[in-house]
Formats: structure tokens, sequence, C-alpha cells
């Protein structure tokens, strides 16, 4: 008897230690940047973030600008350029900014999903628990003469339609 209490003492023991360490078994998201950080209407920049995902819980990243929430990019891990390569860890998203950009400094806020499409939760400190996610911060600015470069022929505006002749 006192050695089945023994072995089931040591049990309890043993699952406390590593069992109920959920802290390590969960998602982590490392390493978020956009890279340049510094930026001018224009200019491309590539996000990335590396997912650390022991059982493949992440499906899909999205970055979203916190200064306008409708500003989301869907990051993606399948080899698919700017993506190095599929599977790796490592969700990408090349990113051009608009003309009409403001200059300011912006926060590009990075959560994690399951496969039902729900926020994933972890323990964030203590017992509290929030959504998967990571940020990193850039700065757009303009040029020290204020100008903005010309959009190119893909991003100009269309031409105006043709004047109509007035009716008589």
């Amino acid at each position: 008897m006192m050695r089945f209490a023994g072995a089931i003492s040591a049990l309890i023991v043993a699952l406390a230690l590593t069992g109920c360490n959920t802290m390590g078994r969960q998602p982590k998201l490392q390493d978020a940047t956009i890279n340049p950080a510094a930026l001018k209407p224009g200019d491309s920049a590539i996000i990335t973030v590396k997912v650390v995902d022991k059982y493949k819980i992440v499906q899909r990243v999205v970055a979203t600008v916190a200064e306008d929430q409708r500003m989301k990019f869907k990051l993606r891990d399948d080899g698919t350029a700017p993506d190095e390569k599929a599977g790796d860890g490592v969700w990408s998203y090349a990113v051009k900014v608009p003309f009409m950009a403001p200059p300011g400094s912006f926060t590009l806020e990075m959560t994690a999903y399951n496969a039902k499409g729900e926020a994933i939760s972890v323990r964030t400190s203590g017992k509290e628990t929030g959504p998967l996610s990571a940020t990193c911060t850039w700065v757009i600015e303009y040029p020290p003469d204020g100008s903005v470069p010309a959009p190119d022929a893909a991003e100009a505006a269309p031409p105006a339609p043709p004047a109509q002749e007035p009716v008589q």
C-alpha cells in the first residue's frame, strides 16, 4: 500500500512540474519586423514574424495597423514571395506604402488564428490570458523638402473622361 501511495505521489509531483506547464507548450510569435522601418510614400517593405508552434495550432497570421484597423495584411508561410520557404515558421507579406499615407509613427499588431478562424488565446502573465500577438513599429517620413514622389503608372489616377460638347 505504501508503495502504491509513493508511486501516486511521484506521479502527482511529476505532473505538477512538467504536465501543467502550459507556458512551454503554447505557441509564440517572435521577431516581428517591418523592413525597412523608415519608409516614404511609394516605398515597399516586408513584414515578417517567426511563429514557434510545436503543435501546429497557428493556421493564419494577420497584421493590422493599430492606428487604422481597416488596414489588414494576411501573412503567408507557403513559400510564395516574399516568403522564402514554405512551412519554416517565418510568415511574411510585402506591402507598398500608399502615396496618400500620412507621415508619423505607426504600430503593426500581428495576431495568430486557429483553423476555426478564432484568435488563439495564450497565457500572457500570471493568470491573465490574451490573444497570441506581437507588435512592431515603423515610421512614414516625407523627404526634407516635403515633396512626395509621383506615383508610378500602375498607381496613377485614371485619366479624366473627355469633356462632352454642350447639347444645343
